[in-house]
């Protein structure tokens, strides 16, 4: 597949990137040179039009017969997708994913502004910092967050900022945020540097972007698991299990007693959940 294009979900086409398919792959855990065989049944594999869907399919029917781990954290992208199709369950999962990394985080909070009231989707309180995030879920994959939600984020952190510097009840200093499952546009990203409005999304930024995050804490959604169908999800979700490692160290009768699911299908989660909080 040397020398040729892939379309991209954006509808833009790129060359076939053989070492980013390989970053990819080491990232879900597999070895070096496992990655290299993978690649060359994928590239043998799949026929034109070669898509980024097609590849990822590819790799994840070839990565099934590898390790079951690595084929779930290969799958993280589209577990996000999967949180849909209302933003509530992003929110929360994200307030947790901010919680296991030390934050003390409130959903769905009503902070006053100068102007008006704003419901803000996620508070977050760690050390002397206080952050007002506004979190943008996005079931469609095409979708990015855009200079214009940039811009309505940050215009409802400045009203909020008018009535004082400090988080409210507290004392700690007032910062916003954007949180997205997808990508910012570049005028996004350049906007939101100028302003001083910090972003956290996919690939972005380099160093503490979204799938970094989650990977660094092991904080992956349920969606994760195989054995997680839309149904399971939702019964879970709705139950307030969001990660993955909040089902691992579960017995099964507890976990199906609480959710409503079969027993045989609760251990299934609990196995697979174990083998990526270990």
């Amino acid at each position: 597949m040397s020398d040729t294009k892939i379309l991209k979900e954006s509808g833009e086409t790129e060359e076939f990137d053989r070492k980013k398919l390989h970053r990819s792959l080491l990232n879900s855990g597999v070895k070096p040179e496992d990655a290299d065989k993978l690649i060359d049944k994928v590239s043998s594999t799949i026929k034109p039009p070669y898509t980024t869907r097609k590849v990822f399919r590819a790799a994840k029917k070839y990565m099934r017969n590898y390790d079951m781990a690595c084929t779930m954290r290969y799958s993280l992208k589209q577990a996000l997708y999967a949180l849909g199709p209302s933003g509530y369950p992003f929110e929360k999962y994200i307030a947790d994913v901010l919680k296991h990394d030390g934050y003390k985080t409130q959903v769905g909070q009503f902070v006053k502004g100068a102007c008006v009231t704003h419901e803000v989707d996620v508070v977050a309180r760690r050390d002397d910092s206080c952050y007002v995030i506004e979190c943008k879920f996005h079931h469609n994959r095409k979708t990015i967050s855009d200079v214009k939600t940039a811009l309505y984020v940050h215009a409802r952190f400045l009203d909020i900022k008018k009535i004082g510097d400090t988080c409210p009840n507290g004392n700690h200093i007032l910062k916003g945020m954007l949180v997205t499952n997808t990508r910012f546009s570049s005028q996004a990203i350049k906007y939101a540097e100028c302003v001083g409005l910090e972003t956290m999304g996919w690939k972005y930024p380099s160093k503490h972007s979204l799938e970094q995050t989650i990977e660094h804490g092991k904080t992956y959604p349920v969606t994760i698991l195989h054995a997680v169908t839309r149904q399971v999800a939702r019964a879970l979700i709705d139950n307030g299990i969001v990660l993955a490692s909040e089902i691992h160290g579960m017995d099964a009768r507890g976990l199906a007693r609480a959710t409503g699911l079969k027993q045989d299908l609760a251990q299934r989660l609990i196995s697979q959940a174990a083998s990526l909080c270990i």
